[in-house]
C-alpha cells in the first residue's frame, strides 16, 4: 500500500522568526524570569540563579507535557516583528480598560451582595467565539473570570461555558465588549453579535 505524502505541519511549531520553537522558549523563560524578579525583589546571586532555573524548568516541563497537543486547533500567530510590536502596544492599552471594567463590576457585585433582597439570577451559558488563536481564547477566558459576576467554567474548541451571576452580568457578556477588544489586539475577526445558549443539562456542556 502506497503511503500518502505527509503534509508539512503548519502552526506555531513550524514558524520562522520570533515564532521558531527555540526563540519562543527563550522568550517564555525570559518572561517568567522577569516575573520572578518583579515578585521577589531580590537581586542576590542565589536568588537570580534560583529564578533562572525555575523559569527554564517551568518552560521545559510545559514543553514535555503539552508538546503536540494543540497543533492544527488554533490560528498561528504572524511571524512579523511589526505585528508583535503592534500587539504589545494594543495589549498595554487594553489593560487600563479591563481594570476599569473590573472596578465597575466589583461595585455592582458588592451592591448585589448588600442588597436586602439579594437580586441574583445565576445562569450557566455557552457561546461560540470568533477568536481562532490560542492566545486570544486564553485572554478572553481570563478576562471574563477576572471580571466579577462572570466565571469561565470551560473553554474548548472555541466553545465557552460561562457562569453569570445576574441578568446584568449575562447582558454584559452578550454585548461582547471584551471579545471585540481582544479581537482588535490580535487582529482577528470581531463578533457582530454573541448568542448565548442556556445550559440546563450536563449533556449540553462541550466535552
Amino acid at each position: 500500500m502506497q503511503t500518502p505524502p505527509t503534509r508539512p505541519v503548519s502552526g506555531p511549531m513550524s514558524g520562522s522568526g520570533w515564532r521558531r520553537p527555540i526563540v519562543r522558549r527563550v522568550a517564555q523563560a525570559t518572561a517568567l524570569f522577569g516575573l520572578w524578579l518583579a515578585l521577589s525583589g531580590e537581586l542576590a546571586v542565589e536568588f537570580l540563579a534560583a529564578g533562572a532555573l525555575t523559569a527554564v524548568g517551568g518552560v521545559a516541563v510545559s514543553e514535555l507535557l503539552f508538546r503536540g497537543t494543540h497543533e492544527g486547533r488554533f490560528t498561528p500567530a504572524p511571524s512579523s516583528i511589526a505585528w508583535l510590536l503592534r500587539t504589545i502596544v494594543r495589549f498595554a492599552a487594553y489593560l487600563p480598560w479591563l481594570a476599569y471594567e473590573i472596578v465597575v463590576a466589583n461595585v455592582y457585585v458588592a451592591w448585589l451582595v448588600l442588597h436586602p433582597r439579594l437580586p441574583i439570577d445565576p445562569t450557566l451559558v455557552r457561546f461560540d467565539t470568533t477568536l481562532g488563536s490560542e492566545r486570544g481564547q486564553v485572554l478572553l477566558a481570563q478576562s471574563i473570570t477576572l471580571t466579577p459576576g462572570t466565571v469561565t467554567v470551560d473553554a474548548s474548541n472555541g466553545v465557552f461555558v460561562v457562569h453569570c451571576l445576574s441578568r446584568r452580568s449575562r447582558k454584559g457578556l452578550a454585548e461582547g465588549g471584551i471579545e471585540r477588544k481582544i479581537a482588535a489586539i490580535f487582529e482577528e475577526t470581531a463578533p457582530t453579535a454573541i448568542v448565548l445558549s442556556d445550559i440546563e443539562e450536563p449533556g449540553q456542556v462541550p466535552r
